[in-house]
């Protein structure tokens, strides 16, 4: 007897927004495996979208821009990076009426 009853209670279903198969899924756990073996510093979910977007970007697109170097050059959409280290803040409130 389980002090805690779970029956009825749904279960966590990963989500699937490209609706791969349990063939394509356990492939991508491995590639996602490997990612992290060799490249230890690359985020988990950027390697997950890199591999979502290359699974389903045309070989082609992939080459033309292996062979441009377009993955070389800064995007013109967000410019250079402005990050750098806040050293101090302050959170207000908002105003209570």
């Amino acid at each position: 007897m389980s002090l805690c009853p779970t029956t009825g209670l749904p279960r966590h279903q990963p989500s699937n927004p490209y609706n791969y198969s349990k063939t394509e899924l356990a492939k991508r756990k491995k590639a996602l495996i490997d990612i992290e073996r060799d490249f230890p510093k690359v985020p988990k979910l950027w390697a997950e979208w890199l591999y979502d977007v290359m699974e389903h970007m045309p070989p082609e697109e992939i080459e033309r821009i292996i062979n441009n170097g377009e993955w070389e050059k800064p995007s013109e959409k967000y410019g250079e990076a402005k990050g750098g280290l806040l050293k101090t803040a302050e959170v207000l409130d908002a105003p209570v009426d």
